[in-house]
């Protein structure tokens, strides 16, 4: 699959090289473009934070490749606290967040940690669910110690799944 790495706001210029470099690794075409500046409406000032779902409606209007918004930016949604990152099913665009990511870790577990999330939020891309399966990339992180115990690829069922999503009419192959 081919992915746009689009920087919002100002994320770490090696972060982001590592997760293309990474991402590469693990079966994805992915190049960095220009840096953009989130929405002045994503942000929620009472809560110091960016509303996802607006960030994620701005990268909409890049065309072509899957894009992946990284940003360094703290992000929520009605309801929840934080994210860790957004998709859109089948919309071929997702974000993901660095702000919590590199809590109280070591650069080899933040990179890993980035590197889990945008896989997740990719495989949202695609049309995957949810996993039940701890270990699974789709699994959902409810917090860091959920990031760190699953890998960074998918169980043999959500991979069989995309698989099968890849073979559908108009599908993009991961």
């Amino acid at each position: 699959m081919r992915v746009t790495i689009v920087p919002i706001g100002r994320p770490d210029a090696a972060s982001l090289r590592m997760l293309a470099e990474d991402l590469a690794e693990a079966g994805f075409n992915a190049a960095t473009a220009d840096r953009e500046e989130a929405p002045a409406r994503a942000y929620d000032p009472a809560r110091r934070q960016y509303r996802a779902d607006a960030v994620l409606d701005a990268l909409r209007r890049h065309g072509g490749a899957c894009v992946l918004g990284v940003t360094d930016f703290d992000l929520y949604l009605d309801g929840l606290n934080f994210v860790f990152g957004l998709a859109a099913g089948h919309g071929r665009v997702a974000l993901i967040s660095l702000a919590r990511l590199g809590a109280n870790a070591d650069p080899g577990t933040a990179r890993a940690r980035a590197l889990k999330e945008a896989v997740h939020e990719l495989g949202h891309t695609i049309g995957l669910d949810h996993c039940d399966d701890a270990r699974c990339v789709m699994y959902f992180s409810n917090c860091l110690v959920d990031t760190d115990h699953k890998t960074g690829r998918f169980c043999a069922s959500c991979l069989a799944r995309a698989r099968h999503l890849a073979l559908q009419p108009g599908a993009k192959t991961p």
